[in-house]
């Protein structure tokens, strides 16, 4: 197994919370492992990305340059990042915020749209992860849900509430 995942978007959207969350749930399920994040000096609106492998083999560089799997939260990060994907590979848009051309390889979910909708525009990133869940089913939906739910214990329950509704809302999402 080899998972060359990319998510990026604007810093403050949750890029490397998503990476960071993925890597500690793969620990001591999936062998081999890298998270690498990356951000600009702006850090809160700048660009994100992080890359994330999981691989049933050694690791020979924590940075790809072709992905299987992408995550794309902003128009900025498409152009980017894209040619990266992989001919057999997935990417998930939001296309709250990208206007692309259709292509096979892509999911498009109004990710904010939907995270407003449900009360929390900042928890798009849960709609992102939830539709790639959704695709390519990696890390066990219970464990992501658990996660959500004890690393935000020191926010208002609303905040867990519409993290999760936000996830749940995009592993519905197939396209």
């Amino acid at each position: 197994m080899l998972e060359r995942i990319l998510i990026a978007g604007s810093g403050g959207q949750g890029i490397l919370l998503i990476g960071k969350m993925l890597a500690q749930l793969a620990i001591g399920k999936v062998p081999y492992l890298t998270f690498f994040p990356s951000y600009g000096a702006e850090v809160r609106g700048g660009t994100s990305n992080c890359q994330v492998i999981l691989s049933s083999h050694e690791i020979a560089s924590p940075l790809a340059e072709e992905f299987d799997s992408l995550m794309i939260m902003n128009q900025q990060s498409a152009p980017r990042f894209l040619p990266g994907l992989s001919p057999t590979g997935l990417a998930v848009i939001n296309q709250s915020l990208c206007r692309l051309a259709h292509d096979k390889r892509f999911i498009m979910i109004r990710a904010t749209d939907i995270a407003d909708h449900l009360g929390n525009a900042r928890a798009a990133n849960f709609v992102m992860l939830g539709a790639w869940l959704a695709h390519k089913p990696l890390i066990p939906v219970p464990d992501v849900e658990q996660w959500i739910a004890e690393s935000f214990t020191g926010a208002k329950p609303a905040v867990i509430e519409a993290n999760l509704k936000a996830f749940q809302a995009g592993l519905k999402h197939k396209s």
